[in-house]
């Protein structure tokens, strides 16, 4: 419900517009539609991020300087949102790295992950599993017999 109407984020605007009087940009994020679930499950799996319960500060730095821009472009991808949209996720993802604090990515990346509908496409796949819609039926007159 939160993402069907969507979440604005105002963000510092870039030179441009800000140039033209406007300070700030609302960028809203809805509902990922599956395309974009794909494609930012395709991005945080290339990730391989394994067993980061106990980590130390250096381990910490290290993990954010490998994989901050991937980050950014998964979000920039969950804020555009549309398959012909996603050319922009790499400006997008710079323009984000520059102005936007890492928690408000952080919370946007945690928004989506919870109440993007994952959960509702696993679901799906048990529902599915559990009444076995696909399995072949036995529609013979005869009963088999061992």
């Amino acid at each position: 419900m939160l993402l069907e109407r969507g979440v604005k984020v105002p963000v510092t605007a870039p030179l441009f517009l800000r140039i033209f009087g406007k300070k700030t940009v609302s960028l809203t994020i809805t509902a990922p539609t599956i395309a974009t679930l794909t494609k930012i499950a395709g991005k945080y799996l290339e990730l391989n991020i394994k067993n980061i319960q106990e980590l130390t500060l250096p381990e910490s730095f290290e993990l954010l300087e490998k994989h901050s821009k991937a980050m950014s472009i998964i979000i920039a991808t969950i804020i555009l949102n549309r398959r012909h949209t996603y050319w922009l996720a790499k400006p997008l993802a710079y323009f984000l790295r520059g102005w936007v604090p890492m928690n408000q990515l952080a919370y946007l990346f945690q928004l989506v992950i919870l109440y993007g509908g994952i959960e509702d496409f696993i679901n799906t796949i048990r529902l599915t599993e559990a009444t076995r819609i696909t399995m072949p039926m036995n529609l013979s007159q005869q009963q088999k017999t061992s």
